[in-house]
């Protein structure tokens, strides 16, 4: 209760509306304007399409952003790291959908119940590009990670989150909204810069400990 009267919690939690001004250039490059790649795998080939899935699918915006505010209070130098990587992330992803730009062929809607028609509307309001790398995979991993690398955190949230995370990447191949390529170039990316920030931050606070312990014994 104490923590929702604290100003500086709130401030930080504001920091998150970061990622919905990067989400405004979203829309700009869906689309097969600039050339398309389709990609795919015998994997995907394989995977089933379960409209049902669409559910947790959609499940990504009150996880990632529920997640990211649990962060803020338990660990908030962690907050800051993941959310930093989320950011530069989606840049990245953002060049790559400009220069590289992909398309999942969607499969013919068939059927009635709550699992079709929430996939319907999905496929209505999105449309089939922006998909390598995914940025639902790349914001459910990094979450994930942050997560599991606060030791302070309980092993039963960090047991539910990694589930969440999980559920939400597998949706995004079964409702073929993304393909394999999709799902581990996100998972690669994310670790990769959520390292460096990590490995950044370190060595930051290091240097600024010596500095002040340098010379005593």
């Amino acid at each position: 209760m104490q923590l929702l009267k604290d100003k500086s919690y709130w401030l930080s939690l504001s920091l998150m509306l970061s990622l919905a001004v990067m989400g405004l250039f979203y829309d700009i490059l869906n689309s097969p304007d600039r050339g398309y790649v389709i990609l795919n795998s015998p994997i995907d080939r394989m995977l089933p399409f379960i409209p049902a899935m669409s559910i947790p699918y959609l499940g990504w915006y009150p996880f990632v952003f529920g997640v990211l505010a649990y962060l803020c209070a338990k660990d908030r130098l962690m907050y800051y790291r993941v959310l930093l990587s989320m950011n530069i992330c989606v840049w990245i992803c953002y060049l790559i959908y400009f220069n590289f730009q992909t398309m999942v062929p969607r499969p013919e809607l068939n059927g009635s119940g709550l699992g079709a028609v929430v996939i319907g509307w999905l496929y209505s309001q999105d449309r089939p590009y922006n998909c390598f790398p995914s940025i639902h995979a790349l914001h459910s991993y990094l979450v994930m990670r942050a997560v599991l690398s606060v030791s302070t955190i309980r092993k039963s949230v960090k047991v539910a989150v990694a589930a969440g995370a999980s559920l939400i990447i597998i949706s995004t191949l079964l409702i073929k909204q993304h393909v394999i390529y999709d799902a581990l170039s996100a998972i690669i990316l994310g670790e990769c810069i959520f390292t460096i920030i990590t490995g950044l931050s370190l060595y930051r606070r290091r240097r600024k400990e010596s500095k002040w312990t340098e010379g005593i014994n």
